[in-house]
Parts: C-alpha cells; structure tokens; sequence
C-alpha cells in the first residue's frame, strides 16, 4: 500500500485511532494474523492464532502490545477475536512470561478457556511452522502501511 491508500484510509475514517487489520490464511489450522495500527501506521498490538476444527483446538502463537498500550483491554479484545474462531474448543498458548502467565489466568476466568501454557495441541496445528505462514506479507507488513480496517 502506497502513502496515498494509507491517506485515503484515514481521511475515509477519521475519528478511527486504532486500525485492527486481519490477514486470515485459507489454509487448515494455519495462522491468522491481526496487527493493531495507529493513525501514523505504527504497529503496537499482534496476535497470532491456530485453529483446527478437525480435533476442535486452538493455541495463541503470540500476542503482544507495545507497553502504551498495556492494560487497556486490547489484549483482551484481541483474545475475544480469535475465540470467535472456536468458542467452545480446548485453547491453549506458547509458554508464558511472568505476565503473560498473569494475562491468561485472568483470560481463563472470564471466558472460559483453559489457555494451559505450552501445552500439547493436535497433529494438524503441530505441522504448521510459526512464523512460515505469511512470510512475504511479514515482509510487506514491515516496509508498508496496513490494509483497509477489516475488524473489530
């Protein structure tokens, strides 16, 4: 995307301060990517997912926020995006930080799911190497503005 898309996007939304871009992969249990952009186009929020609906798992690969953006709830807005994609599956996540531990516990709580750090996940979620999924869009992602605000 070109400065002149990216303007665009902005003049098209402007009381909008934070752009949440999702890039779903068509691909059985692959990654689903959401990046949370300001008005400037600076990345500070990404979450990760898998999901299988064969075995009815699915794990958080990764989610981070810049620490301005900490403690305002985005994380669980993100969290609430991906269970939409199994609500009543078996969630799990990649092993945890200290804060993450704290994050997910407080996650398990108030949806339900177990989000057991570094726990087993299926076959099919197991096959799909983290950070192979998108790698030319990771790419494009680093040198350019986000797409056209897809969510929430």
């Amino acid at each position: 995307m070109d400065d002149a898309e990216w303007q665009w996007i902005r003049i098209r939304h402007p009381w909008t301060h934070r752009f949440f871009i999702h890039w779903p992969d068509a691909t059985p249990a692959s990654h689903q990517n959401i990046r949370v952009y300001d008005r400037q186009g600076l990345d500070y929020a990404r979450l990760v997912w898998k999901v299988c609906h064969t075995c009815r798992r699915g794990v958080i690969s990764k989610i981070s926020l810049s620490p301005e953006v900490q403690r305002q709830g985005l994380g669980a807005i993100l969290i609430d995006r991906a269970l939409r994609d199994g609500p009543t599956y078996d969630w799990t996540t990649s092993p945890q930080s200290p804060e993450g531990k704290t994050f997910f516990a407080v996650m398990a709580v108030r949806t339900g799911a177990s989000f057991t750090g570094g726990a087993k996940t299926c076959e099919h979620i197991n096959g799909v190497r983290a950070g192979r999924t998108h790698p030319v869009l990771d790419r494009h992602l680093q040198r350019t503005a986000p797409r056209v605000p897809s969510w929430p």
